[in-house]
């Protein structure tokens, strides 16, 4: 049997409507953010009550902007030194990073463009793609 010709269900169909509701709203909430990094910090976040936040960010303003001074806002909030790429990302390291962070982050920075990243379930200091 093909699988493109196999007719839905009505639960299949109820919760495919339901995610796609779901990603619809995500991206409106925070259209500065990501997605996928998004979504995996929020399948980390609530799946692991003890996750602890774990994420590589990388952090994309416009062509322009001051970006040693963008990375000392980013030392003084987390802590951490990020390194500039390509002129206008900061890309760094950091622990106890929650969607809720992504939202300070962004409502506290209105000139960031755009974050991107990845987040994972260890604790680490190493880098990740």
């Amino acid at each position: 049997m093909n699988m493109t010709s196999r007719p839905t269900t009505a639960n299949a169909s109820a919760l495919k409507q339901d995610y796609q509701d779901f990603l619809r709203k995500a991206s409106t909430l925070f259209p500065k953010v990501d997605q996928k990094l998004l979504l995996n910090i929020l399948q980390l976040q609530t799946t692991y009550s003890d996750w602890e936040g774990s994420v590589m960010l990388k952090v994309v303003y416009p062509a322009g902007t001051d970006m040693d001074k963008k990375k000392e806002w980013i030392f003084q909030k987390f802590q951490r030194m990020a390194s500039i790429e390509e002129d206008k990302t900061l890309r760094f390291k950091a622990i106890h990073i929650h969607i809720e962070d992504l939202d300070r982050l962004l409502s506290e920075d209105p000139n960031i463009e755009f974050i991107t990243g990845s987040a994972t379930l260890a604790p680490t200091e190493a880098y990740s793609a």
